[in-house]
């Protein structure tokens, strides 16, 4: 009989999927996602449809909710405007937490997603290694909302937090385009189907600085031992592979793996050159009998214009959690990326 019920918020993202699957597996699980659209996967978790910018979108499903013991929030809007992001990303988790906290009465923990913009990364340069008590950026920031809402919220109660802050995260999802090893790959394919070499597209300083990764599944394992230990309740952890590399180490031999070749870096802007690609990618689809993926719902160009650009060091120190007891970042990032790219060919997204 299963231990705990997790409440999975924003199933179909790279976060939300993988933590379903993952937890799925486990025997002390019993697992609810949730996601405004239809899951794009199939999954042995219970789904729930929930549009969660309506107040009351949980109450709607008290009966399915009120075995809840932790919430796992991975949801996300998109909004252009900063001040508009941070209250529209704000109201989804104060209607699911509110909803819940009203149906689930057993409610233990919110485990939820934050990350490099906690510290600044979307404005460029950040102190680095960033670790967890650095001081607060430029306001308005969603993530400081959420905290402060979650701080504020849980005081007297029986529930509690915890803040999990990845860095690019990486693994297997479709429909969720701001993901890099899809973008990757795409962009890999695209170079070898046209004979050319798969040039770094930034800058040669940002192709030498030092960076790092978090893979789905030491994220998700991250996650079940924020939410099945005591000491971790109402703490912040910094989560990635472990290690740290430079684009100018790892480039070649992803190159390596797809079997095209690389050449020197070539700044350009992926944002104005591959969406007109396109047309080439139907080609791809044809002749290699892929599944019908348009290129909007695999890459976000603009996003790897933004990541293969930052040129100062851009990484987390992950010691805090590893004191508290979590051992499993050790430090494989090119193979994170490797196995990604091998799942991309066994859906049939890549050849």
């Amino acid at each position: 009989m299963s231990k705990y019920t997790a409440l999975v918020v924003g199933g179909n993202g790279i976060i939300g999927r993988n933590l379903t699957q993952y937890l799925v597996g486990l025997d002390n699980w019993n697992v609810i996602v949730t996601s405004r659209s239809n899951l794009n996967y199939p999954t042995e978790a219970t789904y729930l449809s929930m549009d969660l910018s309506k107040v009351g979108a949980a109450e709607e499903h008290k009966k399915q909710l009120s075995e809840v013991t932790h919430i796992f929030y991975a949801a996300y809007t998109e909004r252009k405007n900063p001040y508009e992001q941070s209250e529209a990303n704000l109201s989804l988790m104060k209607n699911l937490v509110n909803g819940v906290e009203k149906v689930a009465i057993n409610l233990q923990r919110v485990i939820f997603i934050q990350g490099g913009k906690a510290y600044g990364a979307h404005l460029g340069f950040y102190k680095t290694p960033a670790v967890e008590t650095d001081l607060r950026s430029i306001t308005p920031n969603f993530y400081y909302d959420q905290e402060d809402f979650l701080r504020e919220a849980s005081e007297n109660k029986k529930w509690s937090w915890t803040s999990i802050r990845p860095d690019i995260v990486i693994g297997f999802t479709i429909k969720n385009p701001m993901n890099l090893a899809n973008l990757i790959a795409v962009y890999a394919t695209i170079c070898k189907e046209e004979k050319i070499p798969m040039r770094f597209p930034g800058s040669q300083k940002a192709y030498n600085v030092l960076v790092n990764v978090t893979g789905v599944d030491v994220l998700s394992k991250a996650m079940q031992w924020a939410a099945e230990n005591p000491q971790t309740e109402n703490e912040i952890f910094n989560i990635t592979n472990g290690d740290v590399f430079r684009w100018s180490q790892v480039w070649p031999k992803i190159g390596e793996y797809f079997g095209v070749e690389v050449a020197e870096p070539q700044t350009f802007a992926l944002e104005e050159y591959m969406p007109g690609k396109k047309d080439l990618w139907k080609s791809i689809i044809q002749k290699y009998n892929l599944t019908e993926y348009q290129l909007d719902d695999l890459v976000q160009w603009g996003f790897g214009d933004f990541i293969f650009n930052v040129e100062t060091d851009a990484f987390q120190d992950v010691n805090k959690a590893r004191r508290f007891g979590f051992h499993e970042m050790n430090g494989d990032s090119l193979g994170v990326f490797e196995k990604t790219f091998q799942q991309l060919t066994e859906e049939g997204v890549i050849p």
